[in-house]
């Protein structure tokens, strides 16, 4: 299976290292492709898998049960007995057809849904058109917010996707088998990130094209439907099954390598779209809630028919529930109700996102929120993974604005110096001249977007690679250096070392402040790099976020004295030695 396209020992496919040794990549992938095919594995069907542990299972107790399932045909009490049933994700017709069916309106497709699966099994059935009411808003209400507890008291998930075939499910196993043998784990350890993706999509395989263009991965919904549950499988028309967690085992090394490539789209997908899949899998390795600044990264990139859902399909993932989904409310303020709520309960994490806010047209009580369209604007996600931090619990809102999100900040200092509008080639050699290292330049510019560069070394299998980072980088923004070819990763017939794949984050860099003007901010406790734009005027300050790294670089925020209760600008802060920061204050910033 020549995906390379190499000719004998005219290789095109470029080298990697393993045991220590050079070896082209093919015949690596000839190699672990043989070793796969030869263990003539296959999935078996939704329904043997669950016939098999039929011994073992039991219904869920710890969780909201379903007021109503079906089974054969007819519409059955599930509120009370602790009886197993089947949870079902799919994707509403695009115009459906409803008829009256025990009393209440139904989809014609769901109906059918029913009919087909019940033929399989003779577990209840759970499915939302059926089971819940749609024309009886109370009970209606309650049933949504019990929506995440259906998914996790299931004794499984089926995902319907037609897309799913013969062919796909034999792409997936054999990627995922591909993924454990040593030729995926070298490249790996090297960063490379076309190679993985070589290895884990087989070339680029058609059917991969094809699974990954259905509807169901783009809505909201599918989100929290797909993730809560371990036993969860997506199923084709003919009851074919993949395991979803071997789906998002292949989507990994696939939009790693969408975030990093020059081209505008992989396997017809843009980048984002990838980020939005790959999320999937962190929130399935989360035992008791998903932070909501990565739940963001995933389903903010989707879409709902009613906006509102962009916030309510969040609920369940992020264990935010005793928020009652209410669709009368201005979709700004369910928004912020979902944040404030979140840090209510300690999670700061979706500041991540607010850095992107246009503030000058965020309308009042918004200046920290982010909103779904900013977020799906946004290529991909940084690699650094940003945490809450623990805060005192005893603060109350000391001032702020009529309406707005509370955030605790301490702060840093007035501004002591700020420097003239700068492109990104201006800005670097500014702070060189300021005596700051490559690291803590690269971090201040490009650790929002891109990531930390401690986290760049140790995705790369490199160190100190933070000054080759901002040399290609400002390579690519004027001109030096094209993107993407054979230079970026080094595609081609040129050989792969351990931490070369630094090039891919380099080319992702190069895309965030082009055309953009930005501004050195210094307080006594730190520095900062924002772009300018913000509308903030007279004297400024600089708060430390509750959100940091794993090393304890944190995020910052600008606030100037004339609008103190609105924020200006969101950074990454890099720490002078020795500076302190003012007590926590909590505020609620419009």
């Amino acid at each position: 299976m020549n995906i390379w396209k190499c000719e004998k020992e005219h290789h095109q496919c470029g080298q990697m290292i393993e045991h220590n040794a050079g070896i082209p990549r093919c015949r690596a992938y000839l190699r672990d492709h043989k070793n796969v095919t030869e263990r003539k594995t296959k999935y078996l069907t939704w329904h043997r898998i669950i016939k098999n542990a039929e011994n073992s299972v039991k219904a869920a107790t710890t969780y909201a049960r379903p007021r109503n399932c079906i089974r054969d045909g007819k519409l059955v009490d599930s509120a009370s007995p602790a009886e197993p049933y089947i949870a079902i994700s799919y994707v509403w017709d695009a115009r459906p057809s409803f008829k009256e069916w025990e009393g209440r309106q139904v989809t014609e497709q769901a109906l059918h849904i029913a009919d087909r699966l019940s033929k399989h099994t003779s577990y209840a059935l759970w499915i939302d058109t059926i089971c819940i009411d749609q024309n009886n808003e109370p009970v209606k209400m309650v049933e949504l917010a019990k929506m995440a507890d259906i998914y996790r008291g299931a004794t499984a998930v089926l995902c319907l996707v037609p897309e799913v075939d013969q062919t796909t499910s034999r792409v997936v196993e054999h990627g995922t088998g591909m993924m454990d043998l040593d030729g995926f784990r070298a490249l790996e350890d090297a960063g490379d990130t076309h190679g993985m993706y070589m290895f884990a999509s087989q070339g680029s395989n058609e059917s991969l094209h094809e699974l990954f263009s259905s509807r169901w991965w783009t809505r909201a919904w599918t989100f929290q439907e797909a993730v809560l549950n371990r036993i969860t499988f997506l199923v084709g028309e003919k009851e074919e099954t993949v395991p979803i967690s071997d789906v998002l085992k292949i989507s990994h090394p696939i939009s790693r390598r969408a975030a990093t490539q020059g081209k505008d789209s992989l396997l017809g997908q843009l980048s984002s779209f990838w980020d939005s899949v790959h999320s999937m899998s962190d929130a399935m390795k989360v035992n008791m809630y998903m932070p909501l600044g990565t739940a963001i990264s995933s389903v903010w990139r989707r879409q709902s028919t009613v906006t509102h859902d962009m916030a309510y399909s969040l609920l369940g993932v992020c264990r935010l529930e005793t928020i009652t989904p209410d669709y009368r409310l201005p979709v700004e303020k369910v928004f912020a109700d979902l944040v404030d709520k979140a840090s209510s309960k300690g999670d700061f994490s979706w500041l991540r996102w607010s850095h992107l806010i246009d503030r000058d047209a965020a309308c009042e009580g918004m200046s920290m929120v982010p909103v779904p369209a900013t977020v799906l604007a946004t290529p991909a996600s940084a690699i650094t993974e940003w945490r809450s931090i623990e805060v005192p619990s005893q603060m109350s809102v000391a001032r702020g604005g009529a309406v707005g999100v509370c955030i605790p900040h301490r702060s840093t200092g007035v501004i002591r110096w700020q420097s003239q509008p700068e492109d990104i080639k201006g800005i670097i050699n500014m702070l060189q001249k300021l005596s700051y290292g490559p690291e803590d330049i690269w971090n201040l510019l490009f650790g929002l977007h891109v990531g930390l560069a401690c986290d760049v070394d140790r995705a790369v299998g490199g160190s100190g690679l933070a000054q080759a980072l901002l040399n290609l980088a400002t390579g690519y923004i004027d001109g030096t250096f094209k993107s993407g070819g054979s230079v970026d990763d080094l595609v081609g017939d040129k050989p792969h070392t351990r931490g070369i794949g630094f090039t891919a984050y380099a080319s992702m860099a190069a895309k965030v402040w082009r055309n953009a003007q930005l501004v050195v901010m210094r307080s006594q406790g730190g520095t900062t790099v924002v772009p300018t734009g913000h509308s903030g005027t007279g004297q400024a300050r600089l708060h430390r976020l509750p959100v940091e790294s794993h090393t304890g670089t944190c995020l910052c925020l600008v606030v100037h004295d004339c609008t103190k209760f609105r924020a200006s600008a969101i950074g990454v802060m890099v720490k002078n030695d020795h500076a302190g920061s003012g007590s926590w204050q909590f505020t609620r910033f419009s």
